[in-house]
């Protein structure tokens, strides 16, 4: 398929999310917006949520409105769209974008055409006109700018991590996830130490690291702290199958609960370093007094690794060992039999 191609394809399918104003009201109704856009599901940040249905869209809706931020930030693609002296042509855009998929207070829960209409108003232009000429290449840069962004984010890979490298800074955690499990198999380290959001995407290097004997101790975000109606539930979910069954057997996993505001993530796997952080964004399908609108993510903000053999891979190591302490310890983190009990893991 050419880039064309490919570009037309992924117009339609974010078309199909603007329909809906990026409302899911059923899992039957959210799969099947999921199945229609094998394209935009397919993208490195929607995989990065797993197999849960119910992350990908959140993951797919937040790249969406990502992309909505960023041509609020350019000049226009569309020169049809007449000048407004009040905003800057790629605000305008923003604007009518937003409008479009139900992200502000006048459109959040409205028709099609009522989001249409709003969205013509933005730019000046009449209804008719607008979704006969504006639309369609208005979601076509919308569909742009979200495969530039994963294109521009492109895969790190510099073979085998060592003891001695030095920091490196990668995209994500996704782009080092098998160089540290090549790590873990060739160097068969004995501890390792992983403070994590959740575990729904991490049972990959948990359980390399199982198959080598390694003494793991996890820390993980308490499900019922801080998370809205998708996280909380979605961090459950994949902690209790992963100790139910890839971990039901196996002595050297401690787990505890963290109740602290997540902040933090990292791992230090033998003389492996990988630091990163959660940072706090604005669910903008949400009235802005709703406290569900604060969500925690992670995944696809930059990563920091190195090795502890190597002086600033030392300096980083120390310090991320300090702070796990600090969090193991702290009064609101729940002690190993806390946390079974808590994720319903309790014999």
């Amino acid at each position: 398929m050419s880039g064309t191609d490919v570009l037309a394809v992924a117009a339609r399918e974010v078309r199909e999310f603007a329909k809906i104003g990026l409302r899911e009201d059923s899992p039957r109704r959210r799969l099947r917006l999921l199945e229609r856009s094998p394209l935009l599901r397919s993208l490195q940040p929607v995989q990065a949520a797993g197999q849960d249905s119910r992350a990908q869209f959140e993951y797919l809706v937040q790249a969406i409105i990502d992309a909505i931020d960023e041509i609020g930030r350019t000049v226009s693609m569309i020169s049809a769209v007449p000048y407004n002296s009040l905003a800057s042509e790629g605000n305008r855009e923003a604007q009518a974008l937003r409008a479009l998929f139900g992200l502000t207070d006048r459109t959040r829960i409205t028709t099609w055409r009522v989001r249409q209409e709003a969205a013509a108003i933005c730019l000046n232009v009449s209804w008719d006109h607008f979704r006969h000429d504006i639309q369609e290449p208005l979601l076509r840069s919308l569909a742009e700018c979200i495969l530039h962004a994963v294109l521009s984010a492109g895969p790190w890979s510099s073979g085998l991590i060592s003891p001695t490298s030095g920091l490196s800074a990668i995209a994500t955690q996704r782009d080092i996830e098998d160089s540290v499990i090549e790590y873990i198999r060739e160097m068969r380290p004995q501890s390792a130490a992983m403070l994590e959001l959740s575990t729904s995407t991490e049972g990959p290097i948990l359980r390399a690291l199982r198959d080598v004997g390694a003494h793991i101790r996890l820390l993980v975000a308490n499900p019922d702290r801080f998370f809205s109606d998708w996280q909380g539930p979605r961090i459950r979910r994949s902690l209790h199958d992963l100790v139910r069954t890839d971990f039901h057997d196996y002595d050297a996993l401690s787990l505890r609960l963290y109740g602290a505001p997540p902040s933090l993530r990292g791992r230090r796997i033998g003389e492996i370093i990988t630091v990163g952080w959660f940072t706090h964004r604005d669910n903008k399908r949400l009235d802005l007094f709703d406290p569900a609108n604060d969500e925690v993510w992670g995944h696809d903000n930059a990563v920091v690794v190195g090795g502890t053999a190597e002086s600033s891979g030392a300096t980083l190591s120390l310090w991320f060992e300090r702070e796990f302490e600090r969090l193991w310890s702290h009064r609101s983190t729940r002690d190993q039999t806390e946390s079974a009990q808590i994720l319903d893991l309790a014999d």
